[in-house]
């Protein structure tokens, strides 16, 4: 008898174990199997999931409703970063059990997720669709804890909650409001996003009462949350390593040279439109990161006038207060970003004075 249930209970040890490693090394039409299962426990109707590599790899199908969507699955660790997205492809984590802090940081970062505790969030075309918590018994606040981004993905009429793809249409509008009664291909060109992430953003601010009959409503107030989504959002620089100019006439160059390849933005910016703002560091914006380093001869050697790089995420026919400065937007995004109070400052200052910013409100 108990040999028999020593065997029982390695039995059962041995399909934890199995089940364990399934969803973290598995591969091809069993990933799929698995991916599935995962999202319909997490409550996600109508959802399939087919790999596109039967007989092994990460890639998948899924379709939702009647809409088709490319997956690659990244099996991640405890702490993962957010990958890089590939073209055409969007990135789903897969780990055996994020912590609750994990949960929260991928969420707010609008990375997709899954773990094989009932961990889940999925983002498509800009929407969050999916996001669901596992239930731990006798923990304390858990539920109070992710009510704001179920808040999001159940999108209740007049909230607001912008993602890592669907800020970016909000910006577009925020720095072109005539794009608002563009077609829809032209703002999404503005904005470097999707059909569907614009189809998609447009519904979300008519649900919150901020666009009614092709014009922006209470524009202000799709700022702040603009401002708020941007402060959140994870930024990265186009280099990896810290980058320096040799003097403080860095941003003098791109005012003077950059014809619109490199742009400044920032306390830069700030301190172009503002006598009495100083600035030796800053930001630039480039599409790629060797015009800036060329361009402004910019080395990893410290120097006290450090330049960060970072990826130009909009398209054209977005006016600026300035030739090759960002958007007032933008900069004011930036200053608020940096958080400091003298940023803060210098943000309030400039949404006080500038011209575009005052006619948003």
């Amino acid at each position: 008898m108990v040999s028999s249930v020593h065997a029982a209970v390695q039995m059962e040890t041995l399909f934890s174990y199995i089940e364990h490693m399934g969803l973290l090394n598995t591969q091809g039409e069993e990933l799929a199997r698995l991916i599935q299962q995962g999202l319909a426990r997490a409550g996600m109707k109508d959802v399939t999931a087919l790999s596109v590599q039967p007989s092994g790899g990460r890639r998948l199908v899924l379709r939702h409703g009647s809409s088709l969507h490319r997956v690659q699955v990244h099996p991640v660790g405890r702490n993962p970063r957010t990958p890089e997205e590939e073209p055409g492809w969007l990135p789903l984590l897969v780990n055996s059990g994020f912590d609750d802090t994990t949960v929260e940081r991928l969420a707010q970062a609008d990375a997709s997720f899954l773990d094989e505790r009932g961990n889940a969030h999925l983002s498509l075309d800009g929407r969050t669709v999916l996001f669901a918590r596992a239930d731990k018994p006798g923990r304390i606040g858990m539920h109070a804890k992710s009510a704001s981004l179920e808040a999001q993905a159940k999108r209740a009429p007049g909230a607001l909650a912008l993602n890592r793809a669907s800020h970016r249409v909000a910006f577009a509008l925020l720095a072109n409001p005539d794009l608002a009664a563009s077609p829809v291909r032209t703002l999404a060109a503005a904005a470097r996003a999707s059909i569907g992430t614009v189809h998609n953003t447009l519904a979300q601010l008519t649900d919150a009462g901020l666009l009614l009959d092709g014009r922006l409503h209470d524009p202000g107030r799709l700022l702040d949350a603009w401002a708020e989504s941007y402060r959140r959002l994870a930024v990265r620089p186009l280099s990896s390593r810290t980058l320096y100019a040799a003097d403080d006439r860095w941003s003098d160059t791109v005012r003077a040279e950059a014809q619109d390849v490199v742009l400044l933005g920032g306390i830069a910016a700030a301190a172009v439109l503002d006598d009495q703002v100083r600035a030796t560091d800053g930001i630039v914006y480039a599409a790629t990161l060797g015009p800036a380093v060329t361009l402004l001869r910019l080395t990893a050697d410290p120097t006290p006038f450090r330049v960060e790089v970072r990826e130009r995420f909009w398209g054209d026919g977005l006016p600026a207060s300035r030739l090759n400065l960002v958007p007032s937007v933008l900069i004011y995004g930036d200053l608020l970003r940096d958080g400091d109070s003298r940023s803060v400052q210098v943000a309030t200052n400039l949404r006080r004075n500038d011209a575009h910013l005052r006619t948003l409100g």
